[in-house]
């Protein structure tokens, strides 16, 4: 019965390590981050929910396909980690691995038939 217990043990260590690693480098695991609700709660109010953005801000539209093959995803995490213009810098305030998944998420708002975004880099 201990050897069950301790097998147990470990395989429960080895998970929390894995979700932590997860997290840490970016893995699109369900329970290591929630790129939504990081958009509704910071992005929302100035990239609206739709991802057409508030014209009186003037942010990017990120359902312009062209707009969004033009820019890199090395581009995207700058601008969340240090801010532009009017944009407040995230960095430290929003994890890396989170970071990514916002990208990923931005990416979603272009249209099915777009072309596809540039590369990482």
């Amino acid at each position: 019965m201990k050897k069950i217990f301790s097998l147990w043990l470990i395989v429960l260590a080895f998970a929390v390590t894995f979700v932590a690693v997860g997290r840490e480098s970016g893995l699109d695991t369900a329970a290591a981050f929630d790129a939504k609700a990081i958009y509704d709660a910071k992005c929302v109010k100035c990239h609206g929910a739709d991802g057409k953005g508030i014209k009186s801000l003037d942010p990017p539209d990120f359902t312009n396909a062209k707009w969004q093959a033009s820019k890199k995803d090395a581009e995207f995490i700058a601008v969340i980690n240090n801010g532009k213009e009017t944009m407040p810098a995230f960095k430290g305030a929003i994890s890396p691995a989170d970071i990514k998944a916002l990208v990923k998420l931005v990416r979603g708002f272009a249209p099915k038939s777009a072309a596809a975004p540039a590369k990482k880099k």
